[in-house]
């Protein structure tokens, strides 16, 4: 999306106003992960760690021709890519003016462009990051965006999920490696670790290590009976053991901060402040309170995530809405919030009491210019399994292939879950001859060109690509939702603040679970129409749309296209569109005048 605003529509502003005299300057920032860190790079370089790294050699060798620094110019390199992550940039590894490559930074320059610009395009979660940051410990030295005196938010639906990451706080195991891991390649560029190998300074990031894997291997064993996945951390999961561990913990990463702040060089310093927040997340997170700026203890919900590669221990706010009214609405002169999918029910209620809009915020509510009804079919089937039904998969990815089949492609298989998508996309290999994408395969943009340029690609992804991708045109005719993207009711901070609701006399599910799930689908369907031109499908295969109470409410949020229930009735209604909107085509093997 920020390449779209800042590469498509910027543009057309600029030459409106180009036409006036008034000149139009913008800059793009992208978050601080997207950008290599030369610092880092260099220690990794001298570490020798990665000799024989075919990776690490790909990002030496793009270093010596790149003027960006955008890890987007690097097509090749996997998603998931390690060597990357060690030598990214971060807010928390980033040192600022005392840094020995801080003129040659990317960072740098590209915040020196952003302050020299009128209109800054960055996405949500740097915003957030930085407003976090500002009302941090390390306050304004640890912030990358310029000053500012008004924000737009687009896909404004999303700031408050974002800003409860942002406002919460998360310490795991991979976080604490990863500054062990820093630290060591650090100070031993500076020769702090000494020469031996039982050296006291060796010794106390080994013990930590080794402490943290104690603390994480006790958390992690109280989810061992429910799996991968996040869950409450209630006060009799946090015993004595857990306390102790707690307290090793705590101990050696004092006695890291300590070594750290008594050196001179920065980078060391800012591993000593980097452990001594650490040390502060987790006893906030243990204590289960988070303090504001202004000293209020807020309400918070703790929770623990165990993953495959990770465990991780956190607390989210239940209210975001008080914090970003104290951080953004009340202290930046303008906000707007806009997005296609603000509204829901006909108003803003909703969208409001979520980003904690001031008394007296304007509101506009304005109609779609797209002929829904005449463009768009709304397939609704009610024959398939429940999707918790076993059965539900293969019947799902049996009704997929009919799709893909009838309209020849063209299609975003669009999925709740990761898990999902690997199962359906397994399933449709047997099924389609069809070329056939997933997301993870490739980088996100490599994907979506790849789709635009074939015509006839089937393209099964997760949330990532419900919103904020553009395909107009024929190049995207259907799109499938495998169910009701409603948020897990098992999520600690969904449960939290469904029992908000319940203890204030209301009702969770259909005050938050079911406004949300309409956001979220609105988004899904808003992939299909991108123009007056564009025509296609919407298949939604939850079977609960059509048969349960709150489907009304759900199917009422959405654009008003044709709603079709039988598959015989869609095949009419596309073969109609087809023929007015399929791209006219010379025959290659036709004789040429």
């Amino acid at each position: 999306l920020q390449e779209q605003i800042f590469v498509k529509d910027l543009p057309l502003v600029a030459e409106a106003l180009g036409a006036y005299g008034i000149p139009v300057k913008a800059a793009l920032m992208k978050g601080l992960s997207n950008y290599v860190c030369l610092r880092r790079f260099e220690e990794a370089r001298a570490s020798g760690e990665h000799g024989g790294d075919r990776e690490f050699a790909r990002i030496e060798s793009w270093l010596k021709e790149t003027e960006s620094g955008d890890r987007a110019e690097l097509t090749d390199l996997p998603e998931d890519a390690r060597a990357w992550r060690e030598v990214s940039s971060s807010s928390e590894t980033r040192i600022g003016s005392g840094c020995p490559h801080f003129e040659q930074c990317y960072v740098t320059r590209m915040r020196r462009e952003a302050e020299d610009a009128q209109i800054v395009v960055v996405n949500h979660h740097l915003f957030l990051a930085d407003l976090a940051l500002r009302s941090g410990p390390r306050g304004a030295h640890a912030s990358v965006l310029p000053a500012y005196d008004a924000v737009i938010f687009d896909e404004a639906h999303q700031v408050d999920d974002i800003a409860t990451d942002f406002f919460g706080m998360r310490v795991s195991s991979a976080r604490i490696e990863s500054l062990l891991h820093d630290a060591e390649r650090t100070l031993s560029k500076v020769n702090a670790l000494e020469a031996l190998g039982s050296g006291p300074v060796r010794g106390t990031l080994e013990q930590a290590r080794e402490a943290s894997k104690t603390f994480f291997s006790i958390l992690a064993s109280r989810a061992a009976s429910t799996g991968e996945g996040r869950k409450v951390l209630g006060e009799d999961e946090v015993g004595p053991d857990v306390q102790d561990a707690h307290q090793a913990l705590d101990l050696r990463l004092q006695a890291l901060e300590a070594i750290a702040l008594l050196r001179k060089e920065e980078a060391i310093q800012l591993l000593g402040h980097r452990a001594g927040e650490l040390r502060d997340s987790l006893r906030q997170i243990l204590r289960g309170t988070r303090v504001d700026e202004d000293g209020e203890v807020g309400d918070v919900v703790r929770w623990l995530d165990v993953r495959s590669r990770s465990v991780s221990l956190g607390s989210s706010p239940v209210d975001v809405g008080s914090t970003l009214r104290a951080r953004l609405f009340d202290r930046v002169p303008t906000v707007v919030c806009t997005s296609a999918t603000l509204a829901t029910s006909g108003g803003f209620h909703f969208a409001r009491s979520r980003l904690g809009a001031p008394p007296g915020t304007d509101e506009l509510l304005l109609e779609s210019p797209f002929d829904f009804a005449a463009r768009a079919a709304l397939y609704l089937p009610d024959d398939l399994p429940e999707p918790n039904d076993p059965r539900f998969s293969d019947a799902a990815a049996d009704r997929i292939a009919e799709l893909v089949k009838m309209t020849g492609g063209g299609a975003f298989v669009l999925c709740t879950s990761t898990r999902a998508m690997r199962t359906l996309h397994a399933l449709l290999r047997s099924r389609t001859k069809l070329p056939l994408m997933m997301q993870g395969e490739r980088p996100k943009h490599i994907l979506l060109s790849r789709f635009r340029s074939s015509g006839k690609a089937v393209l099964v992804a997760t949330m990532s690509f419900w919103e904020g991708v553009d395909v107009p045109g024929w190049a995207l005719r259907l799109v499938v939702l495998d169910k009701i993207p409603f948020a897990p009711p098992d999520d600690p901070v969904v449960a939290a603040r469904c029992a908000r609701h319940e203890r204030e006399g209301g009702n969770g599910f259909t005050q938050y679970s079911v406004p949300s799930a309409a956001m979220t689908l609105k988004q899904g369907f808003g992939r299909l129409i991108r123009s007056q031109k564009d025509a296609g499908i919407v298949a939604i295969l939850d079977r609960r749309i059509v048969k349960k109470g709150y489907g009304k409410a759900l199917i009422a949020s959405l654009p008003p296209a044709t709603r079709v229930n039988d598959l015989e009735m869609l095949r009419l209604f596309w073969e109609s569109l087809e023929e007015e909107t399929r791209p006219r085509q010379v025959d290659a093997e036709a004789p040429q005048a």
